[in-house]
């Protein structure tokens, strides 16, 4: 799949050094959140888009871009505060998670993303919280959507 970035983030991936630096922006929402959580993997915060994005160490798993199936996304928060956990124990409907990537030079540009994708579970230890993420699954929508039987269509069957 084509994708679009600026000329100093290609120079950068493309080049032997730069001095380019890759962030990945996390924001996690749900309706029982009063505002979204925003997270950057970096030592500093970040101003993306006119929303300040709380620095803090995660790691991401990004999905393949593969045709053959769909895509699955893991994300690794380290478990320093216990804040996060209890907001996770409170939620019991899917999270709704958006990736991006930026550069620390440009913020505002994604060179990435918005990638969003819906949680399929979470675990979390003492060290540790992963959110399983997933695309809804569209493939395994019946189609057409719905069958000509009785039910449906009593009409057609008397």
């Amino acid at each position: 799949m084509a994708r679009t970035v600026s000329l100093a983030a290609l120079q950068g991936a493309l080049s032997a050094e730069t001095d380019e630096i890759y962030l990945v922006l996390l924001e996690i929402d749900h309706t029982s959140l009063g505002t979204p959580i925003r997270f950057v993997n970096n030592s500093t915060n970040v101003t993306s888009g006119g929303n300040v994005y709380t620095a803090y160490p995660f790691e991401t798993n990004m999905p393949e871009d593969v045709d053959e199936r769909e895509p699955v996304a893991e994300i690794r928060v380290d478990n320093v505060s216990r804040d996060l956990i209890d907001e996770l124990r409170s939620i019991i409907d899917p999270l709704d998670v958006t990736l991006s990537v930026v550069t620390e030079g440009t913020p505002n540009t994604i060179e990435w993303g918005p990638l969003a994708m819906r949680s399929s579970g979470a675990s979390y230890d003492a060290n540790v919280i992963t959110i399983r993420l997933a695309y809804s699954a569209f493939t395994r929508e019946p189609f057409p959507y719905l069958k000509f039987d009785n039910v449906n269509f009593p009409g057609m069957f008397s």
